[in-house]
């Protein structure tokens, strides 16, 4: 017959089911697209720390902590997102964060999900003995004879005990960074329709991030800014805009753009 087993030695046995798994930082790490050692080697500004600073935030919208660690010239090189019911630790995330070469890791605040109950069988061998005697009397010439004896029987089988579990699971998050080098210091978008309406044309850049400290903050470059032009090429999109930015590294280049409807030039020197 089963029967449950005592909660401090439920807990015990939870401990030693959950002991040796990998770091969930680790499984289900997701490099960015293209962060190959490599890309990541030819993008950063100074070679891998040995100790990676550790930051902490709550979980919230995506783009918009890349885009405060991007003001901060941080580029993401992966992260690992997953749902666990045992703790993780922040030196799993730390040792992740060595093994891909982050600068900076930051670490999401866990955030509970639930509670699963359940229990694990248990099944050990029992053995039961029981122990039997006797009489008996016989009959011949010099009469009547009594004998005794006794004897044990050994019965073989099994028990299962039922070990009580609670499991609280919870989302887990860390994204990993690199301080990366730039020429310019800034992060443009494509127009959107409300703007390509507004400017009565399909070609521009707008600025969405300038990081601090670059040529492109010392030139006062703003957000909301949008760029027309580089060096009198007009520029079609990001894309082109990024491809002749990378042609003209260590370089002084003219940037041309429209600032609530004012035409402005500005004379920036690039980073080599």
């Amino acid at each position: 017959m089963g029967k449950l087993l005592p909660a401090s030695l439920s807990v015990v046995m939870l401990a030693t089911l959950l002991s040796g798994c990998v770091s969930g930082y680790t499984t289900f790490y997701k490099p960015v697209a293209g962060a190959t050692p490599e890309a990541i080697a030819a993008k950063r500004a100074a070679p891998p720390p040995a100790a990676p600073i550790v930051e902490r935030a709550q979980p919230g919208d995506p783009q918009t902590i890349l885009d405060a660690y991007a003001k901060r010239g941080y580029a993401m090189i992966g992260n690992a997102m997953f749902n666990s019911g045992r703790p993780e630790t922040e030196d799993s995330a730390v040792r992740q964060a060595q093994t891909v070469g982050a600068d900076l890791v930051l670490i999401l605040n866990p955030k509970y999900t639930g509670t699963i109950t359940s229990n694990i069988p248990i099944t050990t061998p029992t053995t039961t003995t029981s122990y039997s005697t006797g009489t008996a009397t016989a009959y011949g010439a010099g009469g009547p004879v009594t004998a005794y004896g006794s004897g044990t029987t050994t019965t073989y089988g099994t028990t299962t005990n039922y070990v009580p579990i609670a499991i609280n699971r919870s989302d887990y998050g860390a994204i990993f960074f690199v301080k990366q080098k730039l020429g310019l210091g800034l992060f443009t978008r494509d127009l959107n329709d409300s703007e390509r309406q507004q400017l009565q044309t399909n070609k521009g850049a707008v600025v969405r991030v300038v990081v601090d400290d670059t040529p492109a903050f010392n030139a006062d470059l703003l957000v909301g800014d949008i760029i027309v032009s580089l060096d009198g090429i007009g520029i079609s999109g990001t894309k082109m805009f990024n491809d002749l930015l990378r042609d003209r590294t260590g370089k002084i280049v003219s940037i041309g753009l429209i600032r609530r409807g004012q035409r402005l030039e500005k004379s920036v020197q690039l980073n080599l």
